[in-house]
């Protein structure tokens, strides 16, 4: 009787606070996304942009909180006083790629693709590490995005634990 109880209530800590334990740090991410360079881009360009960021960084903070982080998304550097780390998402390059082409031709015509670069920055404002990460794909940039935001939940577990 009393390992039942142990076990359910063993159990029942690791669902109400999923994961807190991995996120280290306290748990703190505050997350700072630049659209980066635009001046190369056409309006139509930078309007796409603007939709496959706004769209990145609710994804990002959702998925931070999924992996057990207190997330917030930064309007500005400034913004950032600690605790935790401040993730900084900026665009390297943007390819908005052709709706039409990707709705009527397929066979990855019209394609998007998105390069990202990030830097991990501790309570202090100091470096912990920062690296590149790209993706094409043919159903748009929210796909892109969306690939990339996964691919920073694992990066920041194996760099953050």
């Amino acid at each position: 009787m009393f390992k039942r109880l142990f076990l359910f209530c063993f159990l029942l800590f690791f669902v109400a606070f999923p994961m807190q334990v991995l996120a280290g740090s306290n748990g703190e991410m505050s997350v700072l996304s630049l659209r980066g360079d635009t001046s190369n881009m056409t309006r139509d360009q930078i309007v796409e942009l603007e939709r496959v960021g706004k769209w990145m960084d609710k994804d990002i903070i959702k998925q931070l909180k999924k992996a057990g982080y207190r997330a917030k998304l930064l309007s500005s550097r400034k913004d950032f006083a600690g605790p935790g780390h401040l993730l900084i998402i900026e665009v390297a390059k943007f390819k908005a790629g052709n709706r039409a082409a990707r709705a009527f031709v397929g066979f990855g015509a019209g394609g998007s693709s998105l390069d990202l670069q990030y830097k991990l920055l501790n309570s202090k404002g100091a470096s912990v590490t920062t690296w590149d990460d790209g993706v094409g794909s043919s159903k748009g940039g929210t796909y892109c995005a969306q690939t990339l935001n996964r691919n920073v939940i694992k990066k920041l577990k194996t760099v953050i634990n």
